[in-house]
């Protein structure tokens, strides 16, 4: 790969990655820690990433880096979905159903820190950072239609345990 082409798809791959770690709540200073990590591994294993894996490879690389670094500090990975999404989910801007929904978002991290990893960034990539099937079939370096299938495991496995806990239909 020529430099300059190389440049473009790290700076544009990278990106992304930050924006994931940032909305699955990793502080700014340690998504910046494992970008800058990340982007010095790519660097030094260049030669042997295939270009078009670069943005699956990025993602492993930077969410082991994630994991390693949540172990050492023994902390709970936990995902923490912003304020601006619970807004999104609102239908009408009224006061009334801002509450609601920011009442549930304590339930809606519950259930989905219960998920298995795998679904978990399944349904944040597709629901949070509204990727395309195919653009997380390119990140997970999966099949666009295997990505739809687990997508859908996904979501049933959350309303199951959406309902184990009680919580409306």
């Amino acid at each position: 790969m020529e430099n300059e082409r190389l440049e473009e798809i790290l700076m544009s791959e990278i990106k992304i990655v930050y924006r994931y770690l940032i909305k699955i709540g990793v502080t700014v200073e340690d998504a910046e820690d494992v970008i800058q990590d990340t982007l010095f591994k790519a660097i030094s294993y260049i030669d042997s990433i295939e270009e078009d894996k670069v943005s699956s490879w990025l993602f492993k690389v930077s969410l082991n880096k994630y994991y390693n670094l949540y172990k050492k500090k023994k902390r709970k990975i936990e995902i923490y979905l912003d304020d601006d999404v619970i807004a999104n989910l609102v239908v009408d801007n009224s006061a009334e159903n801002y509450i609601v929904y920011s009442e549930l978002k304590d339930d809606v991290h519950k259930v989905l820190n219960s998920l298995k990893e795998s679904y978990k960034n399944l349904l944040i990539f597709k629901y949070v950072m509204n990727l395309s099937y195919k653009e997380i079939g390119n990140i997970l370096d999966m099949k666009e239609e295997k990505v739809k299938v687990y997508l859908y495991r996904a979501r049933n496995k959350f309303k199951q345990l959406w309902e184990d806990c009680g919580y409306v239909k």
